[in-house]
């Protein structure tokens, strides 16, 4: 698509958006950025939409938004950030999404690919907007792009290479309106694949069965439950197809984080990477800051830190890779998370429940509906100082911080709780006391 000369708005300057300027203004357009908040970098009046010839979407900003509708009605292109980047790359492209995993499941496809000679860059969600650099790459080199629903969902010829779909729980409905509504967007990432393409998809998980089974595209199934054509474990050792790749007790997943490993592996043997390449790195991968992260052990008990899970099925997929009693810690914005799941799913393993936060009380109702009990604390700090009073009383191994919530009760993003929960263990190391509950 020829951009010189074309007027181009860019709604939203966070960093997407700031990227997708920069390289619209290499491409000859004039672009300008537009953001509901006049910031430096950017304009709120309303002509800079009206007076575009095209508007590129930022993932913060909701398609529904009036503003987008109003664009599309007036006949206006309306892309994504995503798609955008796409349009100017020559790299192979290998795009992750689901509801969790994609931050692990993209690193560890791009240390594997890093691993086996190839030039891979892991991009979107991860770090660096795919725009920033996708007009440098090269056809030998590989994006690695985890791609979020609300990138998705702006895209309209983005055709990825390779597509993986981990997992579809439901999530973030209050800007989908439903899950069907999430689950299209999430479809969209194998939407506009050929025979010649691929899809990885889980075929434990119905919904991403469903979308893969629509695909065109050549499928690749994996699955921690049975065999399939595709990559699975048996007696503990991960397979792909006939082919045995490597002991599953070598990568640093455990339950169902899993998935993650199996789709890297699809991925990479679909890409003719040789097993000991696959297993060298995946035995040497670590996994990103804030998903079940272990913190330090406090008087005998490890620390984990999972602030990363940010929905029900995120904890519930930290919870199955605890390995004796733990006391779990969670709580955060209200919304529409519904905790039913989670404590249908607890058994006695789970020592202690302890919540903060804004939906501290829904929790701890939901909770006594399945007779489970919840103890509310105004801090997170304050709920493992009291965790930690009672591990010894109640055989406590593990306190798992696992929020099964959004952050933005009282934080910014999930990496700032993590940090802060961080500071509370070190600032707790060492120390005993019963926390003040609220």
């Amino acid at each position: 698509m020829n951009f010189f000369g074309k007027k181009v708005a860019i709604y939203g300057a966070g960093k997407s958006g700031l990227a997708a300027y920069g390289l619209l203004l290499e491409k000859g357009a004039t672009a300008t950025i537009y953001d509901d908040e006049k910031k430096a970098c950017a304009t709120n009046s309303k002509s800079a939409l009206n007076l575009a010839d095209m508007i590129v979407v930022s993932p913060g900003v909701d398609m529904k938004n009036p503003l987008i509708l109003e664009a599309k009605l007036d006949g206006k292109p309306v892309i994504s950030e995503l798609e955008l980047a796409s349009l100017f790359s020559c790299a192979e492209e290998v795009a992750i999404t689901g509801t969790n995993g994609k931050t692990t499941t993209t690193l560890l496809i791009d240390a594997i690919l890093k691993r086996a000679g190839k030039i891979s860059f892991a991009l979107s969600n991860v770090g660096t907007p795919y725009s920033a650099i996708a007009d440098k790459l090269s056809l030998s080199d590989v994006a690695v792009i985890e791609a979020s629903s609300f990138q998705l969902e702006g895209c309209v010829k983005f055709s990825p290479n390779i597509s993986v779909i981990l997992n579809i729980f439901p999530d973030h409905i209050s800007r989908h309106g439903s899950f069907q509504e999430y689950a299209k967007a999430k479809a969209k990432i194998c939407e506009n694949q050929c025979e010649a393409d691929a899809i990885v998809f889980n075929d434990d998980d119905e919904v991403a069965r469903e979308i893969a089974m629509n695909s065109k595209a050549k499928k690749i199934p994996f699955s921690l439950k049975r065999p399939v054509q595709g990559a699975y474990i048996t007696k503990g050792v991960v397979m792909f197809k006939n082919t045995l790749v490597m002991p599953a007790s070598d990568a640093d997943m455990k339950g169902v984080e899993l998935e993650n490993l199996l789709a890297a592996v699809a991925v990479a043997m679909e890409m003719g990477v040789s097993v000991f390449d696959i297993a060298y790195a995946a035995q040497a991968f670590r996994r990103p800051k804030y998903r079940r992260e272990r913190v330090m052990k406090i008087n005998g008990v490890d620390i984990y830190n999972d602030s990363k899970a940010t929905n029900v099925s995120a904890t519930l997929g930290a919870i199955s890779g605890t390995e004796g009693d733990f006391a779990l810690i969670m709580g955060g914005k209200r919304g529409d998370e519904n905790f039913e799941p989670l404590f249908c799913a607890l058994d006695e393993k789970v020592k202690m429940v302890l919540a903060s936060g804004e939906n501290a009380q829904d929790i701890k109702e939901c909770a006594t509906r399945y007779k489970k009990q919840v103890e509310i604390f105004e801090t997170y700090e304050e709920a493992l100082r009291y965790a930690l009073s009672r591990a010894k009383e109640l055989d406590v191994k593990e306190i798992l911080f696992s929020p099964a919530s959004k952050s933005f009760d009282k934080f910014d993003n999930f990496e700032k709780r993590g940090e802060y929960f961080n500071r509370a263990a070190a600032n707790l190391n060492g120390k005993n006391g019963l926390a003040c509950k609220k």
